[in-house]
């Protein structure tokens, strides 16, 4: 006996996201780990050298973690209040973080030592730096201004003024000891050379600032506020590039794979990935809360992000792990269970004789029911809430084959209303679906062939149908317009080319066409219509 023939049920195919090598590469960071903080993550930084510690900025204290653990190393709790914008050095021997009352403080954080404590802003300090190659470190602060301070002595070596709001953002020239950034919430951002104690470029962001950073040449330098990225030359004060792909605030940035990807973090709970090359967006990272800050540990081994939810803080850690220390090493072959059925990583030898287990093909329950001509419950299966809104293109492809097989008017006949109104359901909202209209008219035509004489004896239905009609009818006034559109486009084809002689029907006769199919379809559609002029409906609006 041959096989069951599956119905056939064709899916259109939809537009799927290109894959690039940015999307495999940023999709092989592990599943996230997730550790709650009591309060928002205000600052994340990375050790620039192995292990690469993380330290998480959170509340009045400092959370050092080991990158690879994800659990908390030190602890640097030496705050009175909240503490802000922890900051390694480039050895990766020293911390470095300001505070609410404005001190700024330096640890050794592998001894949990405090070694200084720099005292001279009147606001608090929310970033701070240390200066390449000098004993030097810089400080930015809600009094509107940034300090340059020797670390030897605690002594202050200039004040950078010029800025009228809170300096939430700042950075050092990774080019030069003597060149400052920072960003302000009076939407500018101020470039300072340090041997003047003066103000050498100023550029407006248009936004408060949040969020500095400056590419290794220090040629240019990119900023964050309001919901935009703008990349800026620093030596012509120019802007290069605007970059608007978040719809909310942007509040941290990031350098990643070597400064070839720039990274920026939003309240819209989205991290995008841009090619520095060409500023287009490569890859998006959603998160479940909004993004406060995050950083990149070199090699993009590690991805912390710090997010804020419902007062308190969460901090997301994701791995890239090598393929060689992620796959499983079998060092010997695994044996078999008890009922000598190999396992999955049961290894095969040459001498081994492997039987195949033949697996039944499992029918689906429509095809079931169809292989026992058993239309009516083959009809309610695919009408089901789950497969008729998920995946309608399997209910048209059964109606398609009920058509075929003369079943379908065994398939609606003798229903009561409440088995009926899945199929109204379902004929309303797909009738005008380009690729299942020439399906569901003819079953329009069964069902008021069947239920047209009994309408008056059901308000539900007369409802439906009267939904149904106006479907049809809508679709039937699009189609006119379609036809007097592609009237005047063959008139303006014909004038640019007199020699061209017509191939289309005349709009009159479309026009009239129209008409007489609008005209059919409101006298079949109606409650009282009678089998014959229902066979009226089946009209050609594609």
């Amino acid at each position: 006996m041959a096989a069951f023939k599956k119905t056939l049920t064709r899916a259109y195919s939809k537009s799927t996201a290109v894959t690039t090598p940015d999307t495999s590469y940023w999709k092989k960071l592990e599943f996230p780990v997730t550790v709650k903080e009591f309060t928002a993550i205000n600052y994340v930084d990375v050790s620039p050298v192995d292990p690469h510690y993380i330290a998480v900025t959170s509340g009045p204290k400092i959370d050092v973690y080991h990158k690879e653990a994800t659990q908390v190393w030190r602890t640097i709790t030496r705050f009175q209040r909240i503490a802000y914008g922890g900051k390694f050095k480039h050895d990766g021997q020293l911390l470095l973080a300001g505070s609410e009352e404005g001190q700024v403080k330096l640890f050794n954080y592998k001894q949990k030592q405090l070694l200084r404590i720099f005292k001279g802003h009147h606001g608090p300090t929310h970033r701070v730096d240390f200066i390449q190659s000098s004993p030097q470190i810089v400080t930015f602060s809600d009094d509107k201004t940034a300090i340059l301070w020797d670390m030897s002595d605690e002594s202050q070596i200039c004040t950078l003024t010029g800025h009228t709001d809170f300096v939430r953002a700042g950075i050092a020239s990774p080019a030069s000891e003597n060149i400052i950034l920072s960003g302000s919430y009076d939407h500018t951002v101020k470039l300072w050379d340090t041997r003047t104690a003066s103000c050498v470029l100023t550029v407006d962001h248009g936004a408060p600032v949040e969020s500095l950073v400056c590419f290794p040449s220090g040629g240019v330098f990119v900023s964050a506020g309001g919901c935009e990225v703008k990349v800026w030359d620093a030596i012509a004060g120019q802007l290069l590039a605007k970059l608007s792909q978040h719809h909310k605030t942007v509040t941290c940035l990031a350098f990643a794979s070597d400064k070839k990807r720039l990274l920026s973090g939003s309240l819209d709970r989205h991290v995008k990935i841009y090619d520095v090359e060409t500023y287009s967006v490569v890859h998006t990272l959603d998160y479940p809360a909004p993004v406060l800050s995050m950083a990149v540990a070199p090699g993009d081994s590690t991805l912390a992000v710090g997010m804020i939810s419902a007062g308190c803080g969460l901090m997301s850690f994701q791995h890239r792990r090598d393929a060689e220390t992620s796959a499983p090493v079998l060092s010997k072959r695994k044996a078999s269970n008890i009922r000598n059925v190999a396992s999955e990583d049961f290894v095969i030898m040459a001498d081994d004789q492997v039987v195949t287990h033949t697996r039944r093909e499992v029918m689906a329950k429509y095809d079931r029911m169809l292989c026992k001509f058993e239309y009516s419950r083959a009809l309610d299966i695919v009408m089901s809430s789950y497969i008729a809104h998920k995946r309608p293109s399997i209910s048209v492809g059964v109606l398609q084959e009920l058509i075929r097989r003369g079943g379908i008017r065994t398939a609606v006949a003798g229903r009561e209303v409440k088995t009926l109104l899945p199929l109204l359901n379902f004929l309303i909202k797909y009738i005008r679906h380009p690729g299942y209209k020439q399906v569901l008219i003819d079953v329009v035509n069964v069902v008021i062939d069947v239920y047209g004489d009994t309408l008056d004896e059901n308000p539900a239905l007369v409802r439906q149908f009267t939904r149904l009609k106006d479907e049809v009818a809508a679709e039937v006034r699009l189609s006119r317009e379609h036809v007097s559109l592609m009237g005047a486009i063959q008139i303006f084809l014909t004038a640019s080319n007199p020699e061209r002689a017509p191939t289309t029907t005349s709009i009159q006769q479309l026009t009239a066409t129209s008409s007489v199919c609008n005209s059919d379809v409101h006298k079949a559609l109606h409650p009282s219509s009678s089998a014959k002029s229902a066979a009226a409906v089946v009209v050609d609006v594609s």
